[in-house]
C-alpha cells in the first residue's frame, strides 16, 4: 500500500505539538513524554500502538532543526545504494574460506568476499550470516572452529574388568575430632562394564605412590584388567606407572588432558561422592585417616553397590557379580613391576648405602663381589623406605636397616574401637563390619535433637525459623553429642529452669553445660 507523506507527517506534527511549547521545562517535558508512550494511537498504516519515547525525541530533534512540516516526511529508501544481495557464488565462496579457516570472522569474509567479486560496496553481514545459516556445512564447520570435530558417542565396555577407569575427586577439608584440619583426595578405580568400585582410597595427594599403591590393591583383589583409562595426571603419565602396566600387560588408553566429557562414568560417582559421603562427613567425627578410609569402604560396599544404577537398571554389585578376572597374577610379580632401579655406591669402610635419608647394610658377599663397588638397588613405590636387591635366584629381598632410629618401636600397638566416635556414617561402618561395637548406638544428629525438644516442650520444635537457626549454630559450636549425655545434660536442665521456659534459655543452659565439659576434658 502507498502512503501519502504528507499525512505522515500532519500526524506526526500532531504527536509532538504538545512538545513545541517553549514554557514547558525540560522535567515536565520528560514527563510528559513518558505518559504519551503509554497512549495508543491510530498510526498511519492502520495498526494501534503508543508511540515510542525514543521515537518522539527523533521527530521532535528533526521539527527543531528545520521547523516545518517537510523535516517529518519519511525517509525515501534508495534501493540502489542499499547493501546487495547475497548470491549463491558467494555462499559457495565463504564457505570454502570457512572450510580452509574456521574460525574466520564475518568481518573478514565480507571484506574477502568484496575483494574476489570486485564489489562496490559491502554485503550486510547480517545476511550474510542469514545466508550461511542455511547450509549444513556452515554449521559443521563452527562446531570445528569450537573444536568439536563430531559428536561424542556413548562407551561401554562389554564385560568386567576390560577396562578399568581411575581418577581422584576433587579434594576437600576433613575436620578431625581433636581439632586439626586436612585436605584429602579420594583416589578411586572404577569398572567400566558395571561402574563397581574396585578400590577406593583415601589420600592426601594423587601421587606416583597413591597410583600404584590402589592398582596393587585392586589387582590383588581382582586380577588384571585388558585396558586402563584415566587422564593425563602425573600420576599416571609417569614412568614408573607407565612401565609397570607394560610390564603386566595392560594396554593404557590414550586421552587428551582437559576433557572431562571422555570420563563420564567417573565423574558421576565424584558427584555421588560428594552428595552422598562429603556431605555428611560434616555430621560425622572422624578420629583419623585410618577412621576416614574405614567409613569410605563401608560408603561404597553398604550404600553406593546397592543403590540402582539408572543406566544399568540395577545395582553395581548384582552387575559385577564378584567377578574375577581372567588374567590373575602372583603377588610378587605384581610387587616387582612398579620397582624403580637404582644405582649406588656402598660406603668403603662399614658397607652402608643411603637411601631415603636412611642407612642400610649391604651383605658383605655384595659389597665385595660389585664391580667398581656399586649396587643395584630397587624402590618401591609404594614403600620408599626400605630399599630391595636382587639375590642370585632372581628373587628380590629388603635390606635391613644399619641401626633402629631412636624414638621408634617395632611392634605396632592393636586397634583399638573402644572410642571411636559416632555419627550419621557409623551404622554403615557397623554394617559393613559385620558386628556391633561395643559403644555402637545409632547416629544422633538434628533430627534427633528436634525430637528429644519436641517431647521436652510438649510442642512442635522447631516451630520458626529462628528456633532452627539457634538449635543448628549451638550444635556447630558444642556438637555432635552421645544420645545419653544429651539425655542426661537437658533432664538436668529441665529440672533446674522447670517447665514453660523458652527454647532459647534452654539452649542456653545446655550451652554452658557442654562448654565446662569439654574445658575439663582439656584440663585432663
Amino acid at each position: 500500500m502507498v502512503r501519502d507523506p504528507l499525512r505522515t507527517a500532519w500526524f506526526r506534527f500532531e504527536q509532538i505539538s504538545p512538545l513545541l511549547n517553549p514554557e514547558l521545562a525540560a522535567p515536565e517535558k520528560r514527563r510528559l513524554m513518558k505518559a504519551m508512550a503509554t497512549v495508543p494511537v491510530i498510526w498511519p498504516s492502520g495498526r494501534i500502538a503508543p508511540v515510542p519515547v525514543s521515537t518522539l525525541y527523533r521527530w521532535l530533534k528533526a521539527y527543531r532543526r528545520k521547523p516545518r512540516i517537510e523535516s517529518l516526511f519519511p525517509r525515501s529508501r534508495d534501493r540502489g545504494k542499499s547493501s546487495p544481495a547475497i548470491l549463491e557464488q558467494w555462499v559457495r565462496y565463504a564457505l570454502a574460506l570457512l572450510e580452509e579457516e574456521p574460525k574466520r570472522p564475518l568481518f573478514v569474509l565480507i571484506r574477502r568476499l568484496k575483494d574476489h567479486f570486485n564489489l562496490e560496496k559491502l554485503p550486510a553481514r547480517s545476511s550474510l550470516y542469514r545466508a550461511l545459516k542455511k547450509e549444513p556445512r556452515y554449521r559443521k564447520l563452527r562446531r570445528r572452529a569450537r573444536g568439536e570435530r563430531k559428536l561424542r558417542r556413548r562407551f561401554q565396555a562389554r564385560r568386567p574388568h576390560d577396562i578399568w577407569h581411575a581418577d581422584a575427586k576433587a579434594p576437600f577439608i576433613v575436620r578431625f575430632v581433636d581439632g586439626t584440619k586436612l585436605e584429602v583426595r579420594i583416589l578411586s578405580i572404577l569398572d567400566d562394564c558395571t561402574r563397581f568400585v574396585l578400590r577406593a582410597l583415601v589420600v592426601p595427594s594423587e601421587s606416583t605412590r597413591a597410583a600404584v599403591t590402589i592398582f596393587r590393591q585392586a589387582a590383588a583383589r581382582y586380577g588384571l584388567p585388558a585396558r586402563f583409562y584415566a587422564d593425563r595426571g602425573s600420576a599416571y603419565d609417569s614412568g614408573i606407572f607407565r612401565k609397570g602396566l607394560a610390564i603386566l600387560g595392560v594396554h593404557r588408553i590414550n586421552t587428551k588432558s582437559r576433557n572431562p566429557s571422555a570420563h563420564g562414568k567417573i565423574e558421576a560417582y565424584h558427584r555421588s561422592l560428594q552428595r552422598w559421603f562429603v556431605i555428611e562427613l560434616r555430621h560425622q567425627p572422624v578420629r583419623d585417616l585410618a577412621h576416614l578410609q574405614a567409613l569410605l569402604d563401608a560408603f561404597i560396599d553398604q550404600l553406593y553397590h546397592e543403590h540402582v544404577h539408572r543406566e544399568l537398571k540395577m545395582t553395581p554389585k548384582e552387575a559385577f557379580g564378584n567377578c574375577l578376572s581372567k588374567r590373575l597374577i602372583s603377588l610378587e610379580r605384581l610387587r616387582e613391576a612398579f620397582l624403580v632401579e637404582k644405582i649406588l655406591t656402598p660406603h668403603k669402610k662399614d658397607g652402608t648405602i643411603r637411601a631415603n635419608d636412611r642407612l642400610f647394610q649391604v651383605p658383605r658377599r655384595l659389597v665385595l663381589g660389585a664391580e667398581k663397588r656399586q649396587i643395584k638397588v630397587f624402590i618401591d613405590p609404594e614403600y620408599p623406605q626400605k630399599p630391595y636387591i636382587r639375590l642370585s635366584h632372581g628373587g628380590i629381598e629388603a635390606l635391613k636397616p644399619a641401626f633402629q632410629p631412636a624414638g621408634t618401636s617395632k611392634t605396632k600397638p592393636p586397634e583399638d574401637h573402644q572410642d571411636e566416635p559416632v555419627g550419621s556414617l557409623t551404622p554403615l561402618l557397623e554394617r559393613y563390619r559385620g558386628r556391633k561395637l561395643p559403644q555402637a548406638r545409632p547416629g544422633f544428629g538434628l533430627p534427633e535433637i528436634y525430637q528429644a525438644f519436641s517431647e521436652a516442650l510438649e510442642r512442635q520444635v522447631p516451630f520458626t525459623e529462628h528456633e532452627a537457626g539457634l538449635i543448628l549454630d549451638w550444635l556447630k559450636r558444642s556438637g555432635p553429642f552421645a544420645p545419653a549425655s544429651f539425655q542426661s545434660a537437658l533432664a538436668s536442665v529441665l529440672k533446674r529452669l522447670g517447665r514453660g521456659r523458652p527454647l532459647a534459655q534452654i539452649v542456653s543452659a545446655l550451652e554452658k553445660i557442654t562448654s565446662q565439659s569439654s574445658t575439663k576434658k582439656e584440663a585432663l
